[in-house]
């Protein structure tokens, strides 16, 4: 399950992933895992995220040939 995580008052804040990207948000992307909270990834990097989909799992348009 992935879920965004709201700070108490709408309260922004920084953060920087391993890779070196920093952004800043009230409520960053989790990935959750039911019934084990001590498992959650915690804050996910917005930039690594998408860096991840276009790599591993985008599809390339092949055309429908002639």
């Amino acid at each position: 399950m992935i879920d965004f995580i709201t700070s108490e008052a709408g309260e922004k804040k920084k953060y920087i992933c391993p890779r070196g990207h920093t952004f800043v948000t009230d409520s960053p992307i989790v990935i959750a895992v039911e019934d084990d909270p001590e498992y959650n990834s915690g804050p996910i990097c917005g930039y690594c995220y998408v860096d991840w989909f276009k790599v591993n799992i985008n599809a390339e348009e092949l055309g429908l040939g002639e």
